[in-house]
């Protein structure tokens, strides 16, 4: 099915629907790579801090490459220098570092909520149009009839075969920045303590 059929097929929701896709699989690729790395390479760091806490270097940390270490970086930083309040700044640098996976996110979200109702907009507009070419018509073929309305539900099909997996994956991202979150604050905590303490934990 080449370019022209497809629209004739589908009509510009299927188009729409179809740029959505493609926007989807990239973002939905994009984050779990980025996400997938930025956990390994985290929990890396945090083990050979856990083996030698002596490595702990908050300055060095801070211009890491890596958006959890510099978050986990800067609010010890920000903990030894007398911040009290240790979850507004973990809070605080998260919003900060990770301000365009959360942008993706976001978007992943958007697409959940379109597609669908792109799909039904497609719908309607296809079965809109069987009906204005079957009012021409004095005798109505019933397989024309069932021919123009499978079409028009070609949409709706598309919408949720976009929706479903999209939404599963958002909110596996959605849990796996959470448990990020959840690291941070235990792992913050822990060396920001006095090095007494961090020794008994």
């Amino acid at each position: 099915m080449n370019g022209m059929q497809f629209y004739e097929t589908t009509g510009a929701a299927g188009v729409a629907l179809a740029g959505v896709a493609a926007v989807a699989v990239y973002l939905c690729v994009k984050n779990g790579v980025y996400l997938g790395w930025t956990g390994w390479a985290f929990r890396r760091h945090i083990a050979g801090l856990l083996r030698d806490p002596s490595r702990l270097d908050a300055e060095a940390g801070a211009r890491s490459g890596n958006p959890l270490i510099r978050i986990f970086s800067e609010t010890v930083r920000a903990a030894c220098q007398g911040h009290e309040d240790l979850r507004a700044e973990l809070a605080f640098q998260f919003h900060k570092h990770f301000r365009v996976v959360n942008r993706g996110m976001t978007l992943l979200r958007l697409i959940s909520v379109i597609s669908p109702l792109l799909g039904l907009l497609g719908t309607v507009l296809g079965i809109s149009r069987v009906f204005r070419v079957v009012a021409g018509q004095s005798m109505v073929n019933p397989a024309i009839l069932a021919q123009g309305i499978w079409e028009a539900l070609t949409t709706t099909i598309m919408g949720l075969v976009i929706t479903v997996p999209v939404l599963c994956l958002y909110y596996f991202f959605r849990m796996q920045i959470n448990g990020f979150q959840v690291e941070l604050m235990e792992y913050a905590s822990r060396f920001s303590a006095p090095p007494a303490r961090r020794r008994g934990a």
